[in-house]
C-alpha cells in the first residue's frame, strides 16, 4: 500500500472478566530469560481525600493572608489570536508528536522580585511596585501579586533565579481555591529555576509567607513567562463558584471513544488506577501524553512511570511534568472532575520527573517520580514475553487532555508496516471496541493479566483521518519485550 502514514493517536479496550491484585510473587521467571511482575498496589503516600482536605485547608490560609486589592492590579499577559492558534497547528515533523494544547510566552518586561520592604508605621497593607504585603496578627509577612491570562483555561508561570531563605515559602494559587506550594530555597529542581503548578483560573496569585522582613528582604526571583492552555481543552465553568452539572468538553473525541467509567470489571481496571494524564511545557508550547507506573523489583518502591519517548525524552521537560491521576468522569458518561468543587471529583495531583532511560527505538521513555503517587494507586505489572499473533489487548489513556476512556484491540500480521515501525520494536494490533484521539500517545498497553506489553506510538494506516475506522489502521505500539533489557538495572535490578 501507498502512501501510508504514522499519526498520535490510540485505542482503547473493553474488560473481559476480572484481576485480582497482589503484592506477591512481586516478580516471576516464567521461563529462560523471560520475566513477569503483576500489579501492586501503593500504599504510601496521601489518599486522595486527604489530597483534597490539605489542599483546602492551605487555600484558606492563603486567602486569610491575601491582600485585598491584590486581584484588582494583576500582572496581564495578552496573547495574540494569530499566537493562540498556533496550537492548533500541525507540527512539521515525519515522526509522531505530542499534542499541544497551549502556548507560552515571555513577559516583555520580567518582573523582578527583590529587596522587598515591609518596614513603615502603618500596620497592614501596602502597596509596592510588584505586589503587596500584609502583615498578619502573629507577625508573619505575606507578599502577593497577581497574574492573569484573559481567556486561558488554564496557566502556570516560569520563574528564574530563585533564591528564598529558609524563612520564607513560596505558593501559587487561583482565586477559585486550588492551591500548591511550598516552594522553598531555589526551587523543586535546586537551580533557581521552575514553572510552578498549573492552575485552572485565568488568574493565579504568587505568594511569599515570610517569618520576619529581614527574611523576606533576602528573598529573589522573576517572573519571566506564563504558560496558557487554551480553554477548549478545560471546563467552561471556570470562575462560577458552584456547579453541580459539571458535563465533559467533547475536546475532539471522536464518537466511538468510550468513557473508561463504564468498564468496571476485567484486565485494564487496574490501570485506571495506575495510568496519569500528563502536561508539561517544551519550548513555546504546553503538551500532553498519557503514561502509567510500572512496579519493581526494589527493597523499596520506586515511582517508575512509562511514557513514549516522542512524548518527551529530556530532563528539561521531564522537570515540568504534571500529572493528573485518576482524571475520569464521576460515573458512566457522568461529569468531568471539577477544580471547584473538590468533594465531588478533582484528581490528586503530582509533579516532576527525571529520566532514567529513553530511546526512539521502541518509542519508550521510564520516568521517576519526584514523588509517591496518591495511595492507593496501582503500579502496573509487566511481562518480558514478545507479544505473539491473535493476542488480546487493553487501555486505559486520556486523549484530548480529557477523562480516561478505554479501548481494546488484538494482535494481527497487518501485512505491511510503516517505515521505521519494524514488527522487531512495535506491536500492531487491530481495534474491536473504542478508539482515542491525540493525548492517547504513551498509555500502557496492557495483556489479560493487567501487564504491560507496551505503549501507544500512534497508528499506521490509509484512513488515519478517521479514529474510529478499525479496518483500514492498525494501532501500533513500543514493544515491551524489545527495550526491556535497557530498563531492567531499573525495574528488575
Amino acid at each position: 500500500m501507498r502512501n501510508i502514514c504514522r499519526v498520535v493517536l490510540a485505542a482503547m479496550p473493553i474488560a473481559l472478566g476480572s484481576v485480582v491484585l497482589g503484592a506477591e510473587p512481586k516478580v516471576t521467571p516464567i521461563g529462560r530469560g523471560v520475566h513477569e511482575a503483576f500489579p501492586q498496589v501503593q500504599e504510601v503516600g496521601l489518599n486522595a481525600d486527604e489530597y483534597f482536605e490539605n489542599q483546602a485547608a492551605l487555600f484558606v490560609s492563603l486567602q486569610a493572608a491575601m491582600p485585598v486589592d491584590v486581584l484588582e492590579t494583576p500582572i496581564r499577559v495578552e496573547f495574540t489570536d494569530a499566537e493562540l492558534q498556533t496550537i492548533w497547528e500541525a507540527p512539521v515533523s515525519d515522526e509522531p508528536t505530542p499534542l499541544r494544547i497551549g502556548v507560552v510566552k515571555a513577559l516583555t518586561s520580567p518582573i523582578r522580585v527583590a529587596n522587598l520592604d515591609a518596614a513603615g508605621p502603618v500596620k497592614g497593607v501596602r502597596g509596592l511596585s510588584e505586589g503587596s504585603i500584609r502583615e498578619l496578627e502573629d507577625g508573619t509577612l505575606a507578599w502577593s501579586q497577581s497574574i492573569t491570562s484573559d481567556g486561558a483555561g488554564g496557566i502556570r508561570v516560569h520563574l528564574q533565579g530563585t533564591s528564598l531563605p529558609d524563612g520564607v515559602q513560596m505558593f501559587f494559587f487561583s482565586p477559585e481555591g486550588e492551591s500548591y506550594g511550598p516552594y522553598v530555597g531555589r526551587g523543586p529542581n535546586d537551580s533557581g529555576e521552575f514553572w510552578t503548578d498549573t492552575v485552572f483560573s485565568p488568574t493565579g496569585v504568587l505568594m511569599l509567607v515570610a517569618t520576619d522582613a529581614d527574611e523576606l528582604r533576602q528573598a529573589t526571583f522573576t517572573i519571566t513567562d506564563l504558560g496558557h492552555i487554551s480553554r477548549q481543552f478545560v471546563t467552561e465553568v471556570i470562575n462560577i463558584a458552584a456547579v453541580e452539572n459539571f458535563p465533559c468538553p467533547s475536546a475532539g473525541n471522536p464518537a466511538c471513544v468510550l468513557d473508561a467509567t463504564c468498564t468496571t470489571s476485567g484486565p485494564a481496571v487496574p490501570a485506571k488506577l495506575g495510568t496519569a494524564k500528563m502536561e508539561w511545557i517544551a519550548g513555546q508550547y504546553i503538551y500532553t501524553c498519557t503514561g502509567g507506573l510500572i512496579n519493581d523489583t526494589n527493597p523499596a518502591q520506586d515511582n517508575y512511570f512509562l511514557t513514549a519517548n516522542h512524548c518527551l525524552s529530556t530532563n528539561g521537560t521531564a522537570a515540568t511534568v504534571q500529572f493528573y491521576w485518576r482524571f475520569a468522569t464521576s460515573s458512566c458518561n457522568g461529569t468531568c472532575p471539577n477544580p471547584l468543587i473538590n468533594n465531588t471529583g478533582w484528581t490528586p495531583k503530582t509533579s516532576g520527573s527525571v529520566v532514567r532511560k529513553t530511546n526512539r527505538k521502541g518509542d519508550y521513555t521510564l520516568l521517576q517520580l519526584n514523588g509517591p503517587p496518591p495511595a492507593g494507586s496501582v503500579f502496573l505489572g509487566w511481562t518480558s514475553a514478545n507479544v505473539g499473533i491473535g493476542v488480546p489487548l487493553y487501555r486505559i489513556s486520556n486523549p484530548n487532555f480529557g477523562p480516561q476512556v478505554y479501548s481494546n484491540s488484538n494482535t494481527f500480521n497487518y501485512g505491511f508496516t510503516c517505515t521505521g515501525w519494524p514488527l522487531t520494536q512495535r506491536i500492531y494490533s487491530k481495534g474491536v471496541n473504542g478508539a482515542t484521539a491525540g493525548g492517547s500517545s504513551g498509555s500502557p498497553v496492557l495483556n489479560a493479566s493487567s501487564q504491560i506489553v507496551g505503549q501507544l506510538s500512534g497508528a499506521c494506516g490509509t484512513n488515519l483521518n478517521n479514529e474510529c475506522d478499525h479496518n483500514s489502521n492498525a494501532t501500533v505500539d513500543g514493544r515491551f519485550s524489545y527495550y526491556f533489557t535497557a530498563i531492567k538495572p531499573f525495574i528488575n535490578p
